[in-house]
């Protein structure tokens, strides 16, 4: 299964590559291949790859940011909770639990709304303002306040930008035209007579596989968080399982010992 996952994107590939020379020995060995090689064959290639590394560049560039986007998210719920345990030093009637529950619940609803498109984690951050209007009540100074709310909107803002990242394809009249120039030219070659034979179809299939190639990773691209394994090419959330094992840990705050020390 792990050597399966390693390579899908290549077996989906050479499955279809596969399926299209048989396709193609047929047609030779009952003589329909009706199209002659011309320097046309070459133009509509270089078209062809043309297209599939515009849209091959374009959603790299959504890729990129996705894999930095997980990292920003850990590194502010990290940033909160070491600033909400500092204040409870001084504050010791803030209610620190409750809020490493919620910072918790986060991290935790996290991966599973992006991979099914639910909300809790949009709602849980939103929880995080009743706690702090909580604390504004209990003394805690607006200063800090103000950087609490400030990282509050940070995780709003990366949340967005994943959940808009993940639902929507960039220019899907584009990757539309990129399945048209496969299959187009996929048919092409099916169809041109190319001698000697086994040149002509050995030549067919590395074309055919690298179009196809290309083709099925834009579309796992552009999809970049799916379920751990899905894919070698999933953007990795090891970063917010970590900080998951820091916020889980138990808090030991002796209050009054950190008032007899001062």
């Amino acid at each position: 299964m792990k050597f399966i996952n390693h390579y899908k994107i290549l077996i989906t590939a050479l499955g279809f590559t596969g399926l299209l020379l048989a396709a193609k020995t047929v047609l030779h060995l009952l003589g329909w291949e009706f199209m002659t090689l011309t320097p046309l064959h070459t133009a509509v290639i270089s078209g062809g790859i043309f297209v599939m590394s515009f849209m091959l560049s374009a959603v790299i560039a959504d890729y990129k940011e996705s894999e930095r986007l997980p990292a920003e998210f850990a590194a502010t719920i990290e940033s909160m909770y070491e600033d909400i345990k500092g204040i409870s030093l001084a504050h010791p009637k803030v209610n620190i639990k409750k809020i490493q529950g919620t910072l918790m619940e986060i991290l935790t609803l996290l991966r599973e709304d992006v991979v099914t498109g639910n909300r809790q984690t949009h709602h849980k951050i939103f929880e995080l303002g009743e706690e702090l209007a909580d604390m504004e009540q209990k003394g805690v100074p607006p200063n800090y306040l103000a950087k609490l709310k400030q990282e509050q909107a940070l995780l709003v803002r990366g949340l967005f930008r994943i959940n808009y990242i993940q639902s929507i394809k960039f220019l899907p009249s584009a990757y539309i035209l990129a399945q048209l120039v496969v299959v187009l030219i996929s048919l092409t070659l099916l169809f041109t007579r190319v001698d000697p034979v086994m040149t002509g179809t050995a030549l067919t299939g590395i074309a055919v596989l690298i179009f196809a190639y290309i083709l099925i990773l834009i579309k796992v691209v552009s999809q970049p968080f799916r379920e751990s394994g899905a894919t070698i090419d999933d953007v990795s959330f090891f970063l917010i399982n970590r900080t998951m094992e820091h916020v889980s840990e138990p808090l030991d705050v002796d209050h009054s010992h950190h008032r007899k020390k001062r």
